[in-house]
């Protein structure tokens, strides 16, 4: 199945998947992360490097679906936790 990516639906299912869960609610409300300034819910990609020299790059971002089913606890493009 494949992910669907929307930033103003994902940041109201965020807030919604906090209000009627009771989780606190950890996620930029604006869906930009402070760290990076990009927003947590848009697909980007990440690209890492290998120790043999190579790189691999795969998209991260947290998509609709998972706004609305589970609790945003950092950031996917730069692994800021935030709710240390």
């Amino acid at each position: 199945m494949a992910k669907t990516f929307n930033i103003q639906e994902s940041i109201r299912l965020q807030k919604q998947y906090c209000e009627n869960t009771g989780a606190p609610h950890f996620a930029p409300k604006s869906g930009v992360c402070w760290k990076c300034n990009k927003n947590i819910y848009e697909e980007l990609p990440k690209v890492y490097h290998q120790l043999d020299g190579s790189t691999e790059t795969i998209m991260c971002g947290i998509s609709t679906e998972e706004a609305e089913n589970q609790l945003v606890t950092g950031c996917p493009h730069c692994n800021r936790s935030y709710c240390e």
